[in-house]
């Protein structure tokens, strides 16, 4: 994976996991949403001061934008919970539960929520 994929998509995790929109993000760093969302996507370079403002306004450092330390997993898991945000009122309140969490409670809830999900396809 580029550095530039890394950064994106490490930019999208924060970005859920502050349980902001896009457009949240934009708004208080300071860029436009478009720029934002072509950073995520790898579509576009970013620059020293475009990071500076985008970990300023997610609460990190401009470091940890640059770290593998996320796996594919909680990407995957963070894009999918990005559809949920758009669709139901709770998901901010759910997100902010589920960051207070020690990991090892979070994995469970997480494994609960599919086994959930199997049992309702297979309905």
């Amino acid at each position: 994976m580029s550095k530039k994929n890394i950064v994106g998509s490490n930019i999208r995790t924060c970005r859920i996991k502050a349980a902001m929109t896009q457009e949240e993000l934009a708004l208080k760093s300071g860029l436009s949403q478009g720029y934002i969302n072509q950073l995520e996507n790898g579509k576009r370079n970013y620059t020293q001061k475009s990071l500076e403002l985008i970990a300023t306004a997610l609460s990190v450092t401009v470091i940890d934008l640059f770290k593998e330390k996320r796996t594919d997993q909680a990407v995957s898991i963070a894009e999918k919970s990005e559809i949920y945000h758009k669709k139901r009122n709770y998901e901010k309140e759910f997100h902010s539960l589920l960051n207070d969490l020690p990991e090892s409670i979070a994995n469970h809830y997480l494994t609960l929520l599919k086994l959930e999900w199997e049992l309702l396809r297979k309905k």
